[in-house]
């Protein structure tokens, strides 16, 4: 063995060896729950910054799943708390505002977590009134956190990697005891990364909750909180006690207030779907559809046959219950956005099926059909577009897909 090679041995060896890796048996659980909490998102204008802290936190976390299963076991604790303290410092931001937040990028002072978790109560009265509710959570988070903090700080000889790679030099470390508290530690973190997230969007409350979410009359940015994770890890009445808030009861009052949407208009506003077997349910609740929504509505309701319709060749558009003859594999914007800059043109052969565009009330539309428009649904397309492009030519503020 050349000198060379000798020394690269040595580099590759001072990796830590397979005997460190090990697998959570929650593994698979956990990686596709951090994967659909990605879709957390916050809609409040003045809150989207906290966006950027929801998703550190889910990188933080799953980070944290990869140490531990590769043996960086105290990295892995710490990536874990860093979750919890990027989020604590989302909701003390959100509540005081710009200045807290510049002072924060700015790497002014900012108080510490331990600080920032004592304030948060008196500056956040969802918060303190959660907290109030779920007392034995946030009491077994803080002697878990605390626990965590002993491997985290170094503190004992089984926290040293010396003791982890080489198990006979006497003192035993209990590993299935280590990975048990690490299971508990990562899922309740994701546990408070939910409540928190609900504390900073009650929204996400209200979609995730079956009856009210149908008195939500938009589709919103936010989305719903996974209260699935916290029936399964925290308690199977924790929808309730959020719920009995006297905060959150005052906030979803605003929404009971609203009129129901039918299922039918629920999967046309929250969706972008419309079923064509329910156009009379969807026609009853026009008044509740965007400026958009309701020229597609005119279009399906006057017997026009189309699978799928772009609004201003937008690649995210609606869908009909009518199954497309064509179904891609792959997607991309350019493919619609090509159309903007053309005439109005129809019957387009496109693979298995055809696109029409249309001249809409912004940019162009393209709609897409099984089968080639007859001459008598051209004039149909065109005369209920004439008659939405000038109405939109009349709106004040051209607010062409805001609902009402």
């Amino acid at each position: 063995m050349n000198e060379k090679t000798f020394q690269e041995k040595i580099r590759f060896d001072m990796k830590l060896g397979e005997q460190m890796q090990t697998e959570l048996p929650q593994h698979n659980e956990l990686l596709d729950t951090l994967h659909n909490l990605q879709a957390m998102a916050i809609g409040r204008m003045d809150r989207i910054f906290c966006n950027s802290f929801i998703t550190e936190a889910i990188r933080l976390l799953t980070n944290a799943i990869f140490l531990y299963e590769d043996g960086y076991f105290d990295c892995a604790f710490y990536s874990v708390r860093q979750a919890a303290e990027t989020c604590n410092n989302m909701l003390y931001i959100a509540n005081k505002g710009i200045s807290a937040l510049k002072q924060w990028d700015e790497k002014n002072y900012f108080p510490m977590n331990s600080k920032l978790i004592s304030q948060l109560s008196q500056i956040d009265i969802f918060y303190a009134q959660i907290k109030e509710s779920l007392p034995e959570f946030f009491d077994a988070y803080e002697k878990i956190t605390a626990q965590s903090n002993k491997i985290i700080h170094k503190q004992g000889f089984d926290t040293f990697y010396l003791l982890h790679q080489n198990p006979r030099c006497g003192i035993k470390i209990d590993t299935k005891k280590e990975k048990q508290l690490f299971s508990e530690f990562i899922t309740n973190t994701i546990c408070l990364v939910i409540i928190l997230y609900i504390v900073v969007d009650p929204i996400s409350l209200i979609l995730s909750d079956e009856e009210l979410t149908m008195h939500f009359n938009f589709d919103p940015i936010s989305g719903p909180a996974d209260m699935v994770f916290l029936r399964t890890h925290l308690s199977s009445d924790i929808d309730s006690k959020i719920k009995s808030t006297v905060y959150f009861k005052e906030f979803s009052q605003q929404f009971l207030e609203k009129e129901k949407m039918l299922p039918a208009t629920f999967y046309v506003v929250r969706y972008h779907a419309f079923d064509l077997t329910h156009l009379k349910d969807i026609q009853s609740q026009e008044h509740l559809l965007g400026f958009y929504e309701r020229l597609i509505l005119a279009l399906l309701s006057s017997g026009i046959q189309v699978t799928h319709i772009h609004p201003d060749c937008f690649i995210l558009g609606y869908t009909t219950s009518i199954q497309s003859n064509y179904q891609p594999t792959k997607w991309s914007s350019s493919d619609y956005e090509r159309y903007l800059t053309s005439p109005s043109v129809y019957n387009i052969p496109y693979h298995t099926i055809f696109r029409s565009v249309v001249k809409g009330p912004k940019e162009n539309w393209l709609l897409e059909h099984n089968i080639p428009f007859a001459a008598e649904d051209i004039e149909r397309i065109k005369d209920i577009f004439d008659k939405y492009n000038e109405v939109y030519g009349r709106l004040p503020s051209a607010l062409d897909n805001c609902n009402p």
